[in-house]
């Protein structure tokens, strides 16, 4: 029975596959960002996280809208997304406007996620908002949904879940809390 495992599953398991897919996502990536990350850089990187840190409760999402261009949300639309949101101190360089979407399981959580990012338009309103915009498209059949994010961004981090901030719509935002279709 192993035998025929291992005949079956080898060739998926191979150390050689394993080990270049580390190498590829990990290690390279890694070893990069160690080269880059020289005391000057290092620096501007304390003093960003530092800032963003702070700043981060006043980051909010307070608005978001969706429009679609034909009367019914169906497989192969795209709908369009408008979200106003608050960065406080922040600028539009130190965050990253995220639509999550995705198929949608029995407790209504997203699963599959796929992230778009989207586009900064315009300055400030006089509240300060922001107004951030892009497509997003329905590629499944199936129940769908899909929420809003904010994530710090910059050049040196590894990854944006680095710092563990992150900014969703409050359930009072309505609408903008996300769309299930079903």
């Amino acid at each position: 029975m192993v035998r025929q495992t291992l005949t079956h599953l080898g060739p998926k398991v191979l150390a050689g596959r394993m080990v270049r897919e580390y190498v590829e996502r990990l290690y390279t990536p890694a070893a990069l960002a160690h080269r880059a990350l020289t005391p000057e850089p290092a620096r501007e990187l304390a003093t960003w996280k530092s800032r963003v840190r702070a700043a981060w409760p006043r980051v909010t999402v307070d608005h978001v809208e969706t429009s679609v261009a034909t009367t019914t949300a169906e497989l192969g639309t795209t709908l369009s997304l408008r979200v106003r949101v608050g960065l406080g101190d922040l600028d539009p360089d130190d965050v990253e406007v995220q639509a999550v979407a995705g198929r949608v399981d029995g407790q209504d959580r997203i699963t599959d996620a796929t992230a778009v990012p989207l586009k900064p338009v315009g300055g400030p309103d006089l509240e300060g908002r922001r107004v951030y915009e892009g497509p997003l498209s329905l590629d499944r059949t199936g129940p769908f949904g899909y929420t809003v994010r904010i994530l710090p961004t910059h050049r040196l981090l590894a990854t944006s879940a680095e710092l563990g901030l992150v900014a969703v719509p409050s359930e009072d935002v309505g609408e903008g809390a996300g769309v299930l279709l079903r």
